[in-house]
């Protein structure tokens, strides 16, 4: 009886634990992603600046920028596995090259469907004439994490097909360096596609209400712990 006593209080102890770590853990994912959803929405009310975002480039995550110079259109890049609607498709991914600061950057111009078969590839074409774009900067993350090439091994043909983000690995393939930042077409710009950049994050909110769950059930846990096993105990030596 007393091992089986022990071996129960182990396992309480444990499951309350799990329970306390991921609510925390929600809790931290729900204050990161208030805080960006804070800085989206001070972006969208923000002055629109001339500047190119220099580094620390952090601190321009989710400002608004204009850009003067041309598209590179004949390679483009189109990051797979992006979801609207319950439909595939990819971010057009194409090089801006600022004639100002003679620099590359990289516009994301949006969502495009996949299409009805995945080996064809959506037309994503458009001009090279000298315009002016603005945008916001979007500046990742250190925590994302991938694993294999970025094209694995569809390495031939533009546009071309991508898994993941990689600003070091993609320069390569255009043969230019491009800064590791990326700016999102606004809306209201033209030559761009579906443009709604948090419609596929989980908001600030769910993960309040996920932590919440695993706190009441780190709560619950507690409850029965005390009824069937703890109070049974002091009655017995009362």
């Amino acid at each position: 009886m007393a091992m089986r006593f022990w071996l129960v209080q182990i396992c309480a102890l444990g499951t309350l634990l799990l329970f306390v770590s991921l609510g925390n853990w929600q809790l931290q994912r729900g204050n990161v992603k208030y805080t960006i959803e804070s800085k989206q929405a001070d972006s969208s009310t923000s002055a629109q600046t001339d500047d190119l975002p220099a580094t620390p480039y952090a601190n321009w995550r989710y400002k608004q920028i204009q850009l003067q110079g041309h598209y590179q259109t004949q390679q483009q890049f189109l990051l797979d596995n992006q979801i609207r609607d319950r439909l595939a498709g990819y971010a057009v991914l194409t090089p801006f090259y600022s004639q100002a600061y003679e620099q590359w950057v990289l516009v994301d111009r949006g969502w495009i469907a996949q299409g009805l078969k995945r080996e064809q590839l959506p037309s994503v074409v458009l001009d090279e004439q000298p315009r002016t774009i603005s945008g916001s900067v979007y500046v990742p993350y250190d925590d994302s994490f991938s694993l294999g090439d970025i094209a694995e091994g569809e390495d031939s043909g533009w546009p071309r097909r991508i898994q993941y983000v990689d600003y070091q690995a993609m320069s390569e393939r255009l043969g230019v360096e491009l800064l590791p930042f990326t700016v999102r077409l606004n809306a209201d710009q033209e030559d761009g596609y579906r443009r709604d950049w948090v419609a596929n994050q989980m908001s600030s909110q769910k993960h309040y209400g996920y932590a919440f769950q695993w706190f009441a059930m780190a709560v619950a846990i507690v409850v029965l712990w005390w009824l069937y096993s703890i109070r049974p105990l002091l009655s017995k030596k009362g």
